[in-house]
């Protein structure tokens, strides 16, 4: 009976959000992301979701590529990012915007949906 419980515990984890994620084969941004975690319940904005990506070492925190993808998010397949190079009169720059995979979406729903990560 217990191991029952324990495993219906686990299954219901991914169902809470289900439908918003499941299926998904199109990367989405991170606030985008924070939005539907929101959406069903879990208490975290799009600055406090970067910061959590971060300390948890899925995006990079410092240098020239802040905000971008580590080597284990790629590796994992639930984060890539998005280059865009934008020209100033002063030079061009180069802009780095992570997205979430739909792999990474229901990674992160596990993740935040258990009594581990709510502690954001």
């Amino acid at each position: 009976n217990k191991r029952l419980r324990a495993e219906n515990e686990q299954l219901q984890v991914p169902a809470l959000l289900g439908n918003a994620v499941s299926g998904s084969e199109s990367s989405i941004s991170v606030g985008d992301f924070a939005k539907v975690l929101r959406q069903k319940g879990v208490k975290i904005g799009r600055n406090r979701l970067f910061n959590w990506l971060k300390q948890h070492h899925y995006l990079i925190a410092n240098g020239r590529e802040t905000n971008s993808p580590t080597q284990r998010s790629h590796e994992l397949g639930i984060m890539e990012v998005r280059e865009t190079v934008i020209t100033t009169n002063h030079g061009s720059k180069t802009r780095f915007t992570p997205l979430i995979t739909g792999k990474g979406q229901q990674y992160f729903v596990t993740k935040f949906l258990s009594k581990k990560a709510l502690k954001v």
